[in-house]
């Protein structure tokens, strides 16, 4: 699986993400189940959305014992804030998020 540099960031993701709006459609279960199988072949970049009702929350689930070695892109319709993050790789990146996403996951 072919890895890249994310944007202008240091994280090295694979060029072919989880999009996380179909899970919204299955249990929490069947998720989890899903989302270890894509991370055990490869995937460590998960897109979600405060708008795809539950996933958050099933990547949450899914990825508690191993947050640190997955990259998560949430977004939300809430008003814009700047906050600092720590993302995945331990590097501080100064990113436009919402707060409410950010807590989310």
């Amino acid at each position: 699986m072919k890895i890249i540099t994310l944007g202008k960031t240091n994280l090295k993701v694979n060029k072919n993400g989880f999009g996380a709006l179909p899970i919204q459609r299955i249990s929490e279960k069947e998720a989890v189940y899903l989302l270890h199988k894509a991370y055990d072949n490869g995937i460590n970049f998960y897109d979600t959305a405060r708008f795809y009702t539950d996933s958050e929350e099933k990547i949450g689930a899914a990825f508690a014992d191993r947050r640190k070695k997955v990259i998560i892109a949430s977004k939300t319709a809430a008003s814009w804030a700047r906050i600092s993050c720590c993302c995945a790789a331990g590097k501080k990146l100064s990113i436009r998020c919402a707060a409410s996403a950010a807590e989310r996951v």
